[in-house]
């Protein structure tokens, strides 16, 4: 349980540092358009991809 709580907080800090650093970048070309395909990218791609990964893990986690 230690463990888990260690690896969640870890990739808090790291979400939350990416996060904070590309909010910093100013970009010139910025469209809806744009914005509307990285929300695609993130919610149809990533997020799916992750989650798999995470239940991936957890299951081998869990058969070990």
């Amino acid at each position: 349980m230690t463990f888990a709580l260690i690896v969640v907080t870890i990739i808090c800090i790291i979400a939350a540092v990416i996060t904070f650093s590309l909010t910093q970048i100013e970009d010139k070309n910025y469209n809806s358009d744009s914005s509307l395909a990285n929300l695609i990218n993130v919610y149809l791609i990533w997020l799916p991809a992750g989650l798999i990964v995470i239940g991936i893990t957890g299951f081998i986690w869990y058969i070990i």
